[in-house]
């Protein structure tokens, strides 16, 4: 569960272009490219604690962007403490969100989740909303193409205007919070971070990776 891991989004013709058993190594050199680059503007300064961006500078082909989650979502487990704590509360959620936030977050923590085979609750918007991702590559966390990037951009437009109203169960459900998801604005902020990379990644027509790092 300690796994940390990096998130990029990705021009999918470019990387379809190259053989598949050289994805892998092309994705980590790109994710590192920028860590170094960033390291070396300033290196004294501090590790991010809050999320950002991380861009290729030119002349370097404007292929992929890295997403960091700062101090609350580099790791696995983070992402899997949100999922345990999103079923904690999702019993007190309105119909609606619950089923825009189940099929958001669903694809998203990589395995899914045990309660998203029953659909029979399902209202709202979302209720005949489903993304279904290929199985990851090995060395993958996530595999998205840009097909099932639109359909979680959709989902996150009805997941983001409503996670204030998620602040009270949370407060009042959450039986357990440890590591670093320890409270209501930590897991807002892990969403609102695969809000950011969703939105990113769909206004470029791209696709989304996780690499285990």
């Amino acid at each position: 569960m300690g796994i940390c891991m990096d998130v990029l989004i990705v021009d999918w013709d470019h990387l379809m272009s190259e053989p598949s058993d050289q994805h892998y190594g092309m994705l980590h050199d790109a994710g590192f490219s920028v860590d170094e680059e960033w390291w070396a503007d300033d290196p004294g300064h501090p590790s991010p604690v809050g999320p950002q961006w991380f861009w290729p500078s030119p002349p370097a082909v404007g292929w992929f962007g890295k997403f960091d989650f700062g101090h609350v979502g580099f790791s696995y487990k983070d992402h899997f403490v949100a999922s345990e704590q999103w079923e904690e509360i999702r019993a007190f959620v309105s119909p609606e969100v619950r089923s825009a936030v189940d099929r958001f977050i669903d694809p998203l923590f990589w395995g899914g989740l045990e309660y998203m085979a029953d659909r029979e609750d399902a209202e709202g918007a979302a209720a005949h909303m489903s993304v279904v991702l290929p199985d990851a590559p090995s060395d993958h966390l996530l595999w998205c193409p840009p097909a099932a990037v639109s359909p979680l951009k959709l989902l996150w437009e009805l997941v983001g205007p409503e996670l204030e109203a998620l602040r009270e169960p949370f407060e009042r459900y959450v039986g357990f919070g440890f590591g670093r998801v320890k409270d209501f604005d930590a897991f807002a902020g892990l969403l609102r971070g695969w809000g950011d990379v969703i939105g990113q990644a769909q206004q470029r027509g791209w696709g989304v990776v996780g690499l285990r790092c």
